[in-house]
């Protein structure tokens, strides 16, 4: 509801560099609590789950990589998996820097829906808007889009985890 909410006050380019703004200092502030005070509770909670293990030692190799393709990928719900991205072998500025960029196309496509809803709903947008079949069109292509990269990302996690059960 929030980022639709920057869409509709702000529009797509100004909406999505708010929500990127603010989703990133999120992150980086869950990310350094997970990291410092809560490390050691979090660990003993991962000890029962050997998924989390996995995962953490294909993040160690494949830092960057992974964190951008787990951001665009829905695995994990986002503000409890800064929490826990903190207590991986993952540095700060490789976790940045990918959870921005991975989650640049859902953002898109969420301010956008706010943004339609603001030119489907006031009389004063509707002056300046697009017909609807621009508005469906543009966010059939973001949906195709974000689901095949999801999609992908999620195959190459899965290989990456196999490969790790491997070695």
């Amino acid at each position: 509801p929030l980022t639709a909410s920057a869409g509709y006050l702000f529009g797509v380019r100004d909406g999505t560099a708010v929500v990127l703004f603010s989703a990133s200092i999120a992150a980086a502030i869950s990310f350094i609590i997970g990291r410092t005070f809560l490390r050691s509770y979090v660990e003993k909670l991962l000890e029962d789950y050997p998924e989390f293990q996995k995962i953490d030692k294909a993040i160690g190799k494949e830092g960057f990589k992974l964190m951008l393709l787990l951001r665009i990928s829905p695995i994990f719900p986002f503000a409890l998996s800064n929490y826990l991205y903190g207590v991986t072998s993952i540095q700060f500025w490789p976790f940045f820097w990918g959870t921005m960029l991975g989650f640049t196309p859902g953002t898109i496509a969420y301010v956008f829906t706010g943004e339609i809803g603001k030119s489907l709903t006031l009389e004063s947008a509707a002056a300046t808007a697009q017909p609807w079949y621009v508005y469906a069109g543009g966010l059939a292509l973001l949906s195709g889009f974000i689901k095949v990269a999801s999609d992908v990302a999620t195959g190459i996690i899965e290989e990456v985890q196999e490969q790790g059960e491997e070695d």
